[in-house]
């Protein structure tokens, strides 16, 4: 891994919370973490075939840090915000897959 192949982005924690009426609202905290990690666009046969159409706004991210990064929560990438759809944990890193909101 090159240190200039990293990228920076910044991560906030998805904290659902129930309103009156017991419907579940999504919501982030205001807490924004900044860290760096290797990302680039999906394209693999195999993630086309998973996503069809939606394969545009779906990028991969390899995070070699310490942040928790869990499924629902948001990536912001260039200024655009970003859901994480998918987590594979390995020894090294986390493969995250995030799409595009």
């Amino acid at each position: 891994m090159k240190k200039k192949s990293l990228r920076k982005f910044k991560h906030r924690a998805y904290m659902p919370h129930k309103d009156s009426e017991g419907n579940i609202l999504e919501a982030y905290s205001d807490e924004i973490h900044e860290d760096e990690a290797l990302i680039w666009p999906a394209g693999s046969k195999l993630q086309t075939e998973l996503y069809g159409l939606r394969i545009n706004s779906i990028m991969n991210m390899h995070y070699y840090g310490i942040l928790e990064i869990e499924e629902h929560d948001m990536i912001i990438y260039e200024g655009i915000s970003h859901k994480v759809i998918s987590v594979k944990k390995s020894r090294r890193f986390r493969g995250l897959e995030i799409e595009r909101l």
